[in-house]
């Protein structure tokens, strides 16, 4: 059959197809339905991975590690490669304010970012650090920061050319939330004696999974106080933000300003499930919608109402879909 006659027996009411488009017929709306409780499930397979495995924490890291290069690009900046050892100390950071109980870039007993870069054995001649809580999802945070401008700034900065990441459920103010801590870097001469593979590959121990969905307000933070020494001397500084240069260290030249991406097309689906889903779901009410238009208004004289109501039907359980889905995943 010609595709154009294919769509008019589909859509449009008309002597051949008895005045009843195939779309409202009932194997197609039992077709439609199955698709959309599919889709659904789809949405809830790819948030429970994302939130309640090591494996999806993990891929929720290395997306926030594209999202921001992903942005960098975009603003004609050098591209970040991750850093395992940048990734530790994140991780490090976000346990510690779990464990004290705090959201801020210095603990409660004065502990300054700077002392998980030691800790991690990452020598910096610049270094900076984005915090972010109360998200549920990656690009939620990467577009916080961006709308940010402190937070755009260190997102963005010249001088950083590393990038590390860490995700990790606790609570905080007694609501249970998610932790994100992102940490950059510039490294100097005397870290050269790590390997080039261990800098730019995933963490060995992959990242705590959330086991959680964060209930709180969004809120981020990226200022990065400073401790006054002789070594640390703040370049950017004001009342919120600060950067850092160790000027005991030199910097490691930057070699390659290609990006390198860590997450696959797959990582991305399964991480935008929901969204995915959210758009699948308006778009068929949309083609929907303009079908039953079309079946009612273009034989007024000739309804058939059962044919009608499960065009109606059909709207009603996808608008409940987008509910559910926005909702719960």
């Amino acid at each position: 059959m010609h595709p154009l006659k294919l769509l008019k027996h589909f859509f449009i009411p008309h002597e051949h197809n008895d005045y009843k488009p195939h779309l409202f017929r009932e194997v197609s709306v039992v077709l439609i339905l199955l698709a959309s409780i599919f889709m659904l499930g789809f949405s809830a397979g790819s948030s429970f991975f994302m939130h309640k495995t090591v494996l999806g924490a993990s891929v929720a890291a290395s997306v926030l590690v594209d999202l921001a290069n992903e942005s960098r690009i975009a603003y004609n900046e050098v591209p970040l490669q991750r850093n395992t050892l940048l990734d530790t100390a994140a991780q490090m950071k976000a346990e510690d304010m779990i464990k004290n109980d705090y959201f801020a870039h210095e603990s409660p007993s004065g502990v300054t970012p700077w002392h998980w870069f030691k800790e991690a054995g990452y020598v910096f001649v610049y270094a900076g650090e984005n915090l972010a809580i109360n998200f549920n999802d990656s690009k939620d945070v990467n577009q916080a920061w961006l709308d940010s401008p402190k937070h755009r700034a260190n997102l963005l900065n010249i001088n950083f050319r590393e990038i590390g990441i860490a995700t990790a459920e606790g609570i905080h103010e007694g609501a249970p939330t998610i932790f994100v801590v992102q940490m950059f870097g510039t490294p100097a001469t005397a870290a050269s004696n790590i390997s080039t593979s261990a800098q730019q590959t995933s963490p060995t121990q992959d990242l705590v999974p959330s086991q959680v969905t964060a209930t709180g307000t969004p809120e981020v933070k990226g200022e990065t106080e400073v401790v006054a020494t002789s070594t640390l001397k703040p370049i950017v500084s004001t009342p919120l933000f600060t950067v850092v240069k160790n000027s005991e260290t030199q910097e490691i030249v930057a070699t390659t300003s290609e990006p390198i991406v860590y997450t696959s097309w797959y990582d991305r689906l399964l991480f935008k499930g929901s969204h995915v889903v959210d758009i699948f779901y308006k778009a068929l009410i949309i083609f929907l919608a303009f079908g039953l238009a079309l079946m009612v208004f273009i034989e007024i004289r000739k309804q058939h109402w059962k044919h009608i109501m499960y065009g109606v039907g059909l709207l009603v359980a996808l608008v409940l879909f987008v509910l559910i889905n926005q909702k719960f995943f």
